[in-house]
């Protein structure tokens, strides 16, 4: 699986672009290592926040955005909260 990078991700070549194996941001669940070293290609994309707010409205698996899932769902119920 890849990540479907969208055109309007701005200005910048996407760091994921340049990782031989896109499967490297779909860690299973509870790999630390794996997760650790897909945030470490996200920390300096100069896409990073246009891939974080694709991610958050459009609900996609793996790390985006140096997040995973996990941390995308509470930053959506802590934004709900914060809304309501």
């Amino acid at each position: 699986m890849s990540h479907p990078l969208p055109i309007e991700f701005g200005a910048g070549r996407p760091a994921c672009t340049d990782v031989p194996d896109p499967e490297v941001f779909f860690p299973l669940d509870g790999d630390e290592f794996g997760i650790g070293l897909a945030k470490r290609v996200c920390a300096g994309c100069p896409v990073r926040r246009s891939c974080l707010q694709y991610a958050l409205h459009h609900d996609v698996q793996g790390v985006w955005g140096g997040t995973t899932e996990d941390e995308r769902r509470q930053m959506r119920r802590t934004n709900e909260q914060e809304v309501a």
